[in-house]
């Protein structure tokens, strides 16, 4: 299921541009595409949300890693919202309105 986190390329040759005009590795663009088929966007359903302890139960921490760092770049575009209610707690994710 998240076996684009397993690849080792994500260079920074390995960028694509978004219609946004934005580059994101290979990688990320992977993870977004993931998450836009898992979640909902806000818009839509302002309830629902995607659990990042759910999306890594049972993986490596070379994996959690990987998408961790990616969720960090679609956090800083503005692509995703997260939350978390404590120190070391889950992570709520959730696709923003114009993604």
């Amino acid at each position: 299921e998240l076996s684009f986190l397993e690849t080792d390329n994500n260079s920074p040759t390995s960028l694509q541009s978004t219609s946004e005009g934005f580059n994101l590795s290979v990688r990320t663009r992977a993870v977004a595409e993931y998450l836009k088929r898992q979640i909902s966007p806000i818009s839509e359903d302002p309830t629902e949300d995607l659990s990042l302890n759910k999306i890594l139960e049972g993986k490596t921490r070379r994996i959690s890693a990987r998408m961790f760092c990616s969720i960090l770049v679609l956090k800083s575009y503005g692509h995703i919202d997260v939350q978390q209610e404590e120190p070391y707690g889950d992570i709520s994710l959730r696709l923003t309105p114009f993604y």
